[in-house]
């Protein structure tokens, strides 16, 4: 696996941003077909300070991703607030992004960048792809139909790339090509109450460990594992009623229901060999050998 750096800038002197507010500029780095690319180290640096045309109030927002190929904008916003910023792409964590900038510029000074992976792990990375080229893309977010300009960004990527099978390569191109068809709006979190944390999926025994009438309880400590009297002597357990038990544990439940007909399914765990998979079969028989001195099969 050879390695070997790719310089690269993206500058524009002077940009309009439409009627939204956005203005979106592209590049694309050509690799070596054939081969997956390891990104292994990404740098990300300002080479001047952008101008900004509307002053102080002027806060525009600029989104750098870096994938193997364009990205997309969608449907969703970066920023909910006044002014409203539309159209952001993809998420971070989204399959087809390779790494991800998102920057506040302020005028008269630096962008003050928020980057994934983070400056910690993109100097050591291992994301790979089979694209034979890798896209530089640029989204900045200000006020509509406003001249901004001075955009000028420089990038370092190490490269990795490796000889793999015909196969495999059309297949992982395939891959990131479906991946690259982002959708337009994600919506991938779960909404709960409290109420539905607590129990109802863990911890184990509010949801599906123990059925409630085998928990302890102040009355009848005894019956905690196996329905004992709790103010008696214990009674010896046969060994066919333990099986019988074991049966129980290993019967299917509704997922919502505890598990086991009648115990909790890890009473299991400590039980010796024999209870769980049934009577230990005896020893075999003593080997025999021919005159010959052959091991005779049985």
């Amino acid at each position: 696996m050879g390695l070997r750096q790719i310089k690269e800038t993206i500058e524009i002197g002077s940009l309009t941003t439409d009627s939204d507010g956005n203005a979106y500029m592209q590049k694309r780095i050509n690799l070596k077909e054939g081969y997956i690319h390891q990104l292994m180290q990404v740098d990300l640096f300002e080479d001047a300070i952008p101008f900004i045309r509307g002053g102080a109030v002027d806060r525009p927002n600029i989104e750098v991703v870096i994938s193997p190929y364009p990205a997309i904008p969608t449907a969703m916003k970066f920023q909910e607030n006044v002014p409203v910023y539309t159209h952001r792409y993809p998420s971070a964590g989204d399959d087809s992004v390779l790494f991800k900038a998102c920057g506040d510029m302020v005028e008269n000074t630096f962008t003050d960048w928020h980057q994934f992976p983070s400056k910690q792990i993109s100097s050591q990375s291992f994301l790979r792809f089979y694209s034979n080229h890798v896209y530089i893309n640029v989204h900045l977010m200000g006020i509509p139909d406003t001249d901004y300009g001075n955009i000028a960004l420089s990038f370092l990527m190490v490269v990795a790339d490796k000889k793999v099978p015909f196969l495999e390569s059309g297949i992982g191109i395939i891959n990131e090509m479906h991946n690259a068809m982002c959708a337009e709006l994600m919506s991938n979190g779960h909404m709960i109450s409290r109420s539905t944390l607590q129990g109802n999926v863990f911890p184990m025994w509010r949801f599906g460990g123990i059925r409630p009438e085998h928990t302890i309880s102040a009355t009848a400590t005894g019956s905690y594992f196996l329905p004992i009297a709790n103010r008696d002597e214990e009674s010896m357990q046969t060994t066919a009623a333990i099986r019988s038990i074991v049966a129980d544990l290993r019967g299917m439940s509704a997922y919502d229901e505890a598990f086991g007909n009648r115990f909790p399914d890890w009473i299991r765990l400590h039980l010796n060999a024999g209870i769980i998979s049934g009577p230990v079969h005896e020893q075999w028989p003593p080997t025999k050998y021919a005159d010959s001195g052959n091991l005779l099969m049985f």
